[in-house]
């Protein structure tokens, strides 16, 4: 089912980028398409909080997101995350992207299945769905927490019902059946670290932007 034009709803796509990769660009158009956002906001984080910061600048994961985005009208590299001198917790970018959006246009904030399953450490991770839905892609050998507060919050605004899910601008939890690409960013820079190639395994502008700033060597 294709977007429609009238639809003003949107989806965010937070990570580290570090580099971006086919698996990444792939499943951010997936979900655009499923969710039919008028734009899926690709977004890269200056200072993660739950691991070690990157050793590339943002603003070079940030060109490298560009160049692997292309001309996919629906994606976009957004920059929201890098003008903070502080971590960059969801619930502040949900807030701020609600304010920009209003109140009546569905926010979707798409999560992995890894990071679900720590959502509870979150900062202000009960307020997220006063802001947006949360939408988790289904991850192999990954599930859903079955026992403690995190299930019970989830088993509480869960909703398998996507056309419901989109009737509304926040409050549910949606689990979704995506394929993933077996790639990671990790694989990619240990690949550059030995000498090998990564050809494949992101787009050649990004290959290229890599070689030529001499990146995770």
């Amino acid at each position: 089912m294709g977007r429609s034009a009238n639809n003003m709803s949107v989806a965010l796509f937070g990570g580290t980028f570090n580099p971006v990769h086919f698996g990444h660009v792939k499943i951010a158009a997936e979900l655009a398409e499923l969710l039919q956002v008028q734009s899926m906001r690709m977004l890269p984080c200056a200072f993660p909080p739950h691991r070690d910061q990157p050793a590339v600048a943002a603003k070079q994961r940030l060109a490298m997101l560009q160049l692997a985005i292309g001309e996919q009208s629906a994606l976009k590299a957004d920059d929201l995350e890098l003008h903070r001198a502080a971590p960059s917790y969801s619930i502040d970018t949900v807030q701020l992207v609600r304010q920009e959006i209003g109140e009546q246009t569905p926010l979707f904030l798409c999560v992995g299945m890894d990071s679900l399953v720590t959502l509870d450490s979150w900062q202000r991770w009960h307020e997220l769905l006063d802001h947006c839905h949360i939408v988790i892609p289904s991850r192999p050998g990954w599930q859903a927490p079955s026992q403690g507060v995190l299930a019970d919050w989830i088993a509480q605004h869960r909703c398998d019902d996507l056309a419901a899910v989109k009737k509304c601008s926040r409050g549910h939890v949606h689990f979704c059946d995506l394929t993933l690409l077996d790639l990671s960013s990790t694989n990619i820079r240990d690949k550059i670290k030995q000498g090998e190639s990564i050809n494949f395994m992101t787009p050649d502008t990004v290959v290229d932007y890599i070689q030529k700033h001499h990146l995770y060597e």
